[in-house]
């Protein structure tokens, strides 16, 4: 039993890393097309722009990678957080410009929305940025064609909330309660027209309740889908 709960936590590990990896690694090409294929090469500020975001997405390669080397024997069901004082709003920032491009390629119109002033938490930089990228993600390849996303920031004296919101197709109401399930995907033939191995949103719930924090949802079918995150600004 114990070899056979081995074996579940380490494919779900490898199925969960490769999922990571995707992200950085797709943002990547896109900036080298557009340098290669849309003359951006000849436009200093764009140029510096597509560079910037490929050192910034290469250097999130670099410590997943690492993160999975640290991973490869498998003795307990998830590695510890690294634990830091992080200002959230620098954190969306950063996600965003990172995501520019994909955002312009499928025509995504993104409204980003600030409410408050001290946005810093204590948490694990590297685990809170892919669950942003995941719940973007999410919402791009969810959504109709040119997406509506909104990314709301709000805080209050004890926590941090961070909402990500669209118009896409929605998620039925019976479903809520599953979707945050190790490889559970919603039964709509669109829906699994998109690819995935149903543990984006697994890993999502993970992370935010190692920060002692709480994820929730609300949507209706065709409708869109509202993920609000609230993370407490103390980890103790």
């Amino acid at each position: 039993m114990n070899q056979v709960r081995l074996m579940e936590v380490k494919n779900e590990f490898i199925s969960n890393m490769t999922h990571e990896l995707k992200t950085p690694i797709a943002t990547v090409g896109v900036a080298l097309e557009a340098l290669d294929q849309y003359g951006a090469l000849d436009d200093a500020v764009k140029k510096k722009e597509y560079i910037d975001i490929s050192k910034h997405e290469l250097n999130r390669l670099k410590i997943l990678v690492d993160k999975a080397l640290k991973m490869s024997t498998i003795d307990q069901e998830f590695e510890e957080l690294i634990m830091m004082r992080i200002d959230v709003r620098d954190l969306v920032g950063d996600v965003l410009g990172a995501m520019k491009l994909r955002l312009n390629k499928n025509d995504v119109e993104l409204l980003y929305v600030e409410e408050g002033f001290d946005f810093v938490i204590e948490g694990d930089k590297v685990h809170l940025t892919n669950v942003l990228y995941n719940l973007i993600d999410n919402a791009i390849k969810y959504s109709h064609k040119n997406p509506e996303i909104k990314v709301l920031l709000k805080e209050n004296h004890s926590a941090v909330s961070l909402s990500v919101i669209d118009k896409g197709i929605g998620i039925p109401k019976e479903y809520h309660s599953k979707v945050f399930d190790r490889f559970f995907r919603v039964p709509n033939q669109d829906r699994h027209n998109v690819k995935g191995h149903g543990l984006g949103l697994h890993y999502v719930k993970t992370i935010i309740r190692k920060h002692r924090g709480d994820i929730k949802i609300a949507s209706a079918a065709s409708t869109g889908i509202d993920f609000s995150i609230v993370i407490p600004k103390k980890y103790d």
